[in-house]
């Protein structure tokens, strides 16, 4: 048996103004004997689609595997690019291929509105309809229900944080092997759930979300038929008809059975929309300092403000605020600006240089800051991830800086990176335990490692994009009755 992998990922936010472009996608692309050489080992989908291969002695084609995380809408540049590359790559092996593994994110949205679905009835018109296909999402995808009709398999991950994607990727595998064996049957239904909930409401291990997941995992045990039952959670910042949560349920032989536990899933969540959507937990910028002051301890772990609403690394609303704070040593790790980044590039570590950081993003992200910093660190840092989710995955930050503002450590990247775990102070010698107050901007992803590492966390509110009060938002194109936001 032979299988292709492959890969094309985005979280899009619809509102930013600033579009991914192709070479955005490409800082992280890989391709070929590099693709297998980079994820095999790693807690992430292609990752799992190698070690479930690997189990099978399966033959590989690795064509690419393409992310950009979570950021603005794709060029439709980048789009018919991976498409293309795909489609092609399958075409040129398709009398010795068996099937396709593909890793999407389920939330990418192009300019002029594409989405995961038409990617993949794009390829289906490429490639034909007897290739069979098996699909990995996030568990923060917009699934559209007719992908059922285009996909041999799914599933998604059943975590936030995602410290399960090289389970689900193998999963997608063994659905796929077992489907192309002659084994399994598999047959799938996504239901929609007519709610869409801001991603720090997301976390899996926080109630009462976590009751609904193992309710689900229960399914599964009770029902031999049950192959898979996910609770995909949706995305609420890509402004798309398919906003929502998703329940993607797949059964042997027997499709009832899937659509009975799909039914028993979205009345289950349906029931509870308002206990998953606690608005009054998010705190304000000041009243959110003013807590984070209050929870230092003097010899504990770092208090960590969660400023969510900033999608891009780059909002200035509490960086500001903690530049004012006399006495708190703080971090503000991987905040994203590449001009600033290169230009304490050009000064000897140990040095005083004046920058204007942040804001770059959009408008929405806070005015700049003008500083005045001394240079603690310089270079082009690459490594491979730490902690839990996407462990082993490699990292490029990019040309990196990182300074020192009054008692404010930050870290100034180019490459658009998330701090979700204890990189940023690991990899450049830090001791996170030293800092009175951490500052992020990951929704749920930082839970894996923060939840132990953090004397407290403080969620707070700013004006960007990605903001808890979802009915602050332009929405448009969202179908109408889904609950907070139509």
């Amino acid at each position: 048996m032979r299988l292709a992998i492959a890969g094309f990922n985005l979280e899009s936010v619809t509102f930013l103004p600033n579009p991914t472009t192709l070479n955005d996608f490409e800082v992280l692309a890989k391709r070929g004997q590099d693709l297998v050489d980079s994820f095999s080992g790693t807690n992430t989908v292609p990752g799992g689609f190698i070690a479930e291969c690997n189990a099978h002695k399966i033959d590989m084609l690795p064509l690419v595997y393409s992310e950009a995380g979570a950021a603005a809408l794709a060029t439709d540049e980048a789009f018919d690019h991976y498409l293309r590359e795909i489609s092609e790559g399958i075409l040129k092996e398709k009398t010795a291929l068996d099937g396709v593994l593909l890793g999407l994110h389920g939330a990418l949205v192009t300019n002029s509105f594409k989405t995961d679905f038409d990617f993949i009835f794009e390829l289906r018109k490429k490639i034909g309809d007897r290739m069979p296909i098996g699909v990995s999402f996030d568990l923060h995808g917009n699934l559209d229900p007719k992908l059922a009709e285009l996909v041999d398999v799914m599933s998604a991950y059943r975590e936030s944080p995602h410290v399960d994607m090289g389970a689900t990727g193998q999963r997608v595998a063994k659905l796929l092997i077992g489907k192309i064996k002659g084994i399994l049957e598999p047959k799938t239904i996504i239901k929609k759930v007519p709610i869409t909930l801001p991603s720090i409401f997301t976390a899996t291990q926080v109630s009462p979300l976590s009751e609904i997941m193992s309710h689900a995992r229960n399914k599964e045990r009770e029902n031999n038929g049950l192959l898979d039952c996910c609770v995909v959670m949706g995305f609420a910042y890509a402004d798309v008809p398919q906003i929502g949560i998703s329940i993607l349920a797949t059964a042997q032989t027997d499709i009832t059975i899937a659509q009975k536990a799909a039914d028993e899933m979205a009345l289950l969540i349906w029931n509870q929309r308002q206990s998953l959507y606690p608005k009054h937990t998010i705190y304000s910028v000041t009243s959110g300092l003013a807590e984070a002051q209050d929870s230092i301890k003097p010899s504990g772990k770092p208090v960590v403000i969660l400023e969510h609403a900033d999608r891009m690394n780059d909002s200035t609303y509490v960086l500001r605020e903690l530049l004012e704070l006399p006495g708190i040593k703080s971090a503000a790790p991987y905040f994203w600006d590449p001009q600033a980044a290169q230009k304490a590039l050009t000064k000897p570590v140990g040095s005083t240089i004046k920058l204007s950081i942040g804001g770059n993003s959009s408008k929405k992200a806070g005015d700049p800051i003008s500083v005045s910093a001394e240079i603690i660190w310089s270079g082009e840092p690459s490594f491979s991830m730490g902690g839990v989710m996407g462990k082993g995955r490699p990292v490029s930050l990019g040309p990196t800086a990182i300074i020192q503002v009054n008692t404010v450590l930050i870290w100034l990247i180019s490459a658009n990176v998330s701090a979700i775990n204890l990189d940023p102070f690991e990899q450049f010698g830090f001791d996170h335990k030293d800092f009175d107050i951490v500052l992020l901007r990951s929704k749920t992803h930082f839970r894996a490692i923060w939840e132990t590492e953090s004397e407290k966390i403080i969620i707070v509110d700013t004006p960007d994009w990605g903001p808890g009060l979802l009915d602050t938002l332009p929405y448009q194109n969202a179908r109408k009755g889904v609950f907070p936001i139509t």
